[in-house]
C-alpha cells in the first residue's frame, strides 16, 4: 500500500519552505520599498511577527501558536539581518524577544477587540526597537535621542499598520486556528 509518512514530511517541508520563502519577500519589501525619509523603514515584519503570536496565543492549541509565531520571528529576524546588512542575530534577537513577551503578557487574555493588539504593539515596538539600539550603537546611549529619531517614529508607524495587518493576518490564518 505504500507509507504515507514520506509524503507528509515533504509536504511540511514544502510548506515551510514556502513560510521562509514568504517571509524573506516580506523583508526584502520592508528595506527596499518602506524605506522612509528619517533613515529607517517600517516595521513591517515586527507587525506580522507579533500579529501572528497574538493570533497563536488565542488560538485552540496555544504552545503551538505561540511556537509559528516565534517561527516568524526567527525567519523575519534572519531574513532582515542578512537583508539590511546588519550584524548576524541582532534582528533575529528583537523580534524573538519582543515575541515572547507578548506572548507571556497576553497568554491569559482574551483577545476580542482591537485594544489588545495596539497595546502589545507598543510594548513590541519598544522592546524591539530597544533591543535593535542596544545591540547596533557601538558606543554609550543617548536614549532621548534615540526616542527622537527611532523609538517614537517606529512605534507610531507599527501602530498604524497594526490593526490593518491584523485583521488581515487572522483572516488569512482562520483554517490554521
Amino acid at each position: 500500500m505504500g507509507d504515507s509518512q514520506p509524503r507528509r514530511l515533504e509536504e511540511l517541508l514544502a510548506r515551510e519552505l514556502g513560510l521562509i520563502l514568504t517571509i524573506g519577500a516580506l523583508a526584502l519589501v520592508q528595506v527596499t520599498l518602506l524605506a522612509m525619509p528619517l533613515g529607517f523603514s517600517a516595521p513591517l515584519l515586527l507587525v506580522l511577527v507579533i500579529g501572528r503570536t497574538l493570533i497563536g496565543v488565542g488560538s485552540a492549541f496555544p504552545d503551538r501558536g505561540v511556537i509559528r509565531g516565534l517561527r516568524w520571528a526567527f525567519y523575519g529576524g534572519l531574513a532582515l539581518d542578512v537583508l539590511a546588512a546588519t550584524p548576524l542575530g541582532s534582528h533575529i534577537l528583537a523580534l524573538l524577544l519582543a515575541a515572547f513577551v507578548v506572548a507571556a503578557a497576553t497568554r491569559r487574555l482574551r483577545m476580542e477587540g482591537p485594544l489588545l493588539p495596539l497595546l502589545a504593539m507598543i510594548a513590541a515596538s519598544l522592546i524591539y526597537e530597544s533591543v535593535l539600539a542596544l545591540l547596533l550603537q557601538p558606543g554609550p546611549i543617548n536614549w532621548f535621542s534615540t526616542a527622537q529619531v527611532a523609538l517614537i517614529p517606529g512605534m507610531l508607524v507599527a501602530l498604524i499598520m497594526t490593526l490593518p495587518a491584523f485583521f488581515v493576518l487572522r483572516w488569512w490564518l482562520r483554517g490554521q486556528l
